[in-house]
C-alpha cells in the first residue's frame, strides 16, 4: 500500500451506528471546532468536512507524529466512533458517494453535499494533497455510477410513483382532465410533478376552501368547492385523494351513476384511512389504486437498488486501482 494512502482517514459517526440521542450527544461536543482547532495547532494536515442529517463525517490527513489514538482523545464521548484508516478510508469514501450507506441507495443529494464539503474546504483551504485527489475521485465516482447504473432512473418517492401509475394506466397526460381532492404536503407534490408534465386541465378540490384558493395563487388551476366536487368527476381522467377525511370521501352509490361507460378513469387512493369505496375498482372502465400498490412498487424499487449496487460494485474497484497508481505517480514525483 502507498504510503500516502495510508495516511487517510475516515473519522465520524452515522445513522446506522448510533441513536438520535446518541448523536445527539456527540454532537454537543462540536466536533467540527475540535477538528478546525486540530488543524490550526498543525496536528492535521487537513480535513474535509462532510456532516449531514445522518452522518458526521471528518475525511482527515494526520500530521506526523499525531495518532488516531491521539484524536480520540480530544472527545470525550467516544461511543459510536468509527475510524477508517488508508485503502479502507478511501474505498468508504467512494461507496458513500454512490450513495450505498444512504437510506435510499443511489440517491443524488449525498453525492451534492460530498461536492460542497469539498468545495468549502477548498475555500478556506483546509484540504491537502492527499485529500484533493481522494475527493476528485470520489466525485468523478458518484457521477460514473449513477450513469452507467441509471440507479437514479427508479423512482422512490410516492408522489413520482404515483404518476407512473396515471401514465401506465391512461397513457399520455398532456390532453387529460385530472381532479385531485385534498391540498396537503402529498397532494402538492403530485400537482408539482403534473405541472412539470404540462398539464393544463387540473381541478382542485378541498373541504377548506380557502386553502384551495390559496394553491390557485401557485398553480394555475381550476377549484371547485367540496360539495360540488361530484359534478366534476364524470368529465375527469383521472382523480387522486388523498384528504383527512376519517371516512369515504366517494362513494360507489354515489360515484358509479355519474361515470360515462364508454370512458376509461383511473382513481388513486392515496388517503389513510382510504377516501374512495373499493368497490369502485370493480367498475370494467374504472382502475384503483390504494397506497398498497404505491407501497409494492416503492418495495420493488429498493430491491432493484440492492442489486445495481451489488452489479456495480466492480466501479468501486477500478477507482481504487485508479487512486493506487495516482499516489505511485505522485510519490515517485515527489522522491
Amino acid at each position: 500500500m502507498s504510503l500516502k494512502i495510508k495516511e487517510i482517514i475516515a473519522f465520524g459517526i452515522s445513522h446506522k451506528e448510533l441513536s438520535t440521542e446518541e448523536r445527539e450527544k456527540f454532537i454537543q461536543q462540536n466536533p467540527a471546532n475540535i477538528i478546525h482547532n486540530l488543524f490550526l495547532e498543525k496536528k492535521i494536515v487537513g480535513y474535509v468536512n462532510l456532516s449531514t442529517c445522518l452522518r458526521v463525517e471528518f475525511y482527515l490527513q494526520l500530521s506526523e507524529g499525531f495518532s488516531t489514538a491521539d484524536l480520540l482523545e480530544n472527545f470525550q464521548i467516544k461511543n459510536g466512533i468509527f475510524i477508517k484508516q488508508g485503502e479502507e478510508a478511501a474505498e468508504y469514501l467512494f461507496k458513500v458517494a454512490c450513495g450505498f450507506y444512504s437510506v435510499i441507495k443511489g440517491e443524488d443529494q449525498i453525492l451534492a453535499q460530498i461536492k460542497k464539503a469539498y468545495s468549502t474546504a477548498l475555500e478556506e483551504k483546509t484540504s491537502s494533497k492527499i485529500l484533493n485527489p481522494l475527493f476528485n475521485k470520489a466525485i468523478d465516482l458518484g457521477k460514473k455510477f449513477r450513469t452507467e447504473s441509471k440507479i437514479c432512473h427508479n423512482a422512490l418517492s410516492l408522489e413520482a410513483i404515483s404518476l407512473r401509475f396515471i401514465k401506465d394506466s391512461i397513457g399520455f397526460l398532456s390532453d387529460k382532465k385530472v381532479l385531485i381532492l385534498g391540498v396537503g404536503d402529498l397532494a402538492q407534490s403530485i400537482l408539482y410533478l403534473l405541472v412539470k408534465e404540462n398539464l393544463k386541465n387540473i381541478t382542485i378540490t378541498n373541504r377548506t376552501y380557502h386553502k384551495a384558493l390559496e394553491i390557485k395563487n401557485t398553480y394555475d388551476v381550476d377549484i371547485v368547492s367540496f360539495e360540488e366536487k361530484l359534478k366534476v368527476i364524470p368529465e375527469s381522467d383521472v382523480i387522486i385523494s388523498v384528504t383527512s377525511a376519517p371516512h369515504l370521501v366517494l362513494k360507489t352509490s354515489d360515484v358509479a351513476p355519474l361515470l360515462n361507460p364508454n370512458k376509461k378513469y383511473t382513481l388513486l387512493d392515496l388517503a389513510m384511512p382510504r377516501d374512495i369505496e373499493e368497490s369502485l375498482g370493480e367498475l370494467k372502465n374504472v382502475s384503483l389504486f390504494t397506497l398498497d400498490d404505491i407501497w409494492g412498487v416503492y418495495n420493488e424499487h429498493l430491491a432493484t437498488r440492492e442489486h445495481l449496487i451489488e452489479d456495480y460494485n466492480f466501479l468501486i474497484d477500478k477507482q481504487m486501482e485508479n487512486l493506487r497508481k495516482w499516489f505511485q505517480y505522485y510519490e515517485e514525483r515527489t522522491v
